[in-house]
């Protein structure tokens, strides 16, 4: 009794270097887009406080949450393509037509409100948002004064 192990060929290997590397530059994006969101809130609420006003304070609080929607996208598409890389490893892969790109078939698996709502995403942008607002509203109560 021989047992013959599977030898992936050469192109299913390409394919999934191909897919890591896509799963690798979302989660490199998301990465910057988390350096950007740090440095702009945390610039803008500098500046707010150091006299510019609340106005400032609420530019401050929608870039965090723009910033927060698009890692998002970034995350959610780093899933889906996780979701193709394994769906590409099964010995069924063969569903999976070769080089396919096609990841919307995962979007019921992946909905984008669950990843912006991760324990992690809501630490970190929910924490910039809070202080944010929290700056605008201290502001606010200030100017009145």
């Amino acid at each position: 009794m021989s047992t013959v192990s599977q030898v992936p060929d050469e192109a299913r290997v390409k394919y999934l270097e191909l897919l890591q590397a896509v799963i690798t530059r979302f989660g490199t994006n998301s990465f910057l887009v988390k350096s950007w969101s740090l440095a702009v809130s945390g610039g803008l609420v500098t500046v707010a406080a150091g006299g510019a006003g609340w106005a400032v304070a609420l530019i401050a609080l929608v870039t965090t949450l723009g910033f927060w929607l698009l890692d998002t996208y970034y995350l959610e598409q780093e899933r889906l393509f996780r979701s193709l890389y394994d769906r590409s490893l099964a010995p069924e892969s063969g569903q999976v037509p070769l080089f396919s790109m096609d990841v919307e078939r995962y979007a019921q698996s992946v909905p984008w409100r669950v990843v912006a709502l991760s324990r992690t995403m809501r630490l970190f942008y929910g924490t910039f948002a809070l202080a944010d607002a929290a700056a605008a509203v201290v502001l606010v109560t200030r100017s009145q004064r």
